[in-house]
């Protein structure tokens, strides 16, 4: 936190890291950061279907791929069928994942980083995926009017209910 009212907020999700910055303010015992970017609204999918078929087999199959064309290795994957986690699977070093071929409402792929991959119930048993890379700038940690609370030395961020200490998390400057 800087005196100018600006801030620098370090952020880390998984292996990902990032730098968010913005202006401070503050209201009674309430510090309200507002970031200098805002997420846009994304209208680009969530993944791009490169081929689908029916092999006949007795499995579903899912060839995975980052939008560089590297394999999407450990990626998790849940089968769901009447709201119930039916199956589970993860992406192995090829980017292959399988689940039994049974009925399911859809499949939901993760993976930190990317968007969700959902499909919906359908009569393929083979899918080559590319998915589409969120944008890492900005796109983790931004705050809008967000309300931590100042207790003595501590700032007490609400929407995780995490405190952050002054000498060790953050600093003012």
């Amino acid at each position: 936190m800087k005196q100018d009212s600006n801030f620098v907020y370090n952020w880390q999700i998984g292996g990902l890291f990032g730098k968010e910055t913005g202006k401070w303010n503050f209201n009674g015992n309430s510090l309200i950061l507002n970031s200098d970017f805002h997420r846009i609204k994304d209208a680009t999918p969530n993944f791009y279907l490169l081929d689908k078929k029916i092999n006949n087999s007795s499995k579903i199959e899912f060839q995975l791929y980052f939008s560089d064309s590297t394999a999407l290795i450990g990626a998790n994957g849940l089968m769901f069928y009447d709201t119930d986690t039916i199956f589970k699977s993860i992406s192995d070093a090829n980017g292959l994942m399988t689940f039994p071929k049974q009925e399911y409402d859809s499949i939901k792929i993760s993976f930190i980083g990317l968007k969700d991959i959902v499909i919906s119930d359908s009569p393929n048993d083979y899918f080559k995926i590319v998915s589409v890379d969120f944008p890492v700038d900005n796109m983790y940690e931004y705050f809008e009017n967000e309300v931590w609370k100042i207790r003595g030395k501590h700032l007490i961020d609400n929407s995780k209910n995490e405190y952050y200490y002054e000498k060790r998390f953050y600093k003012i400057e």
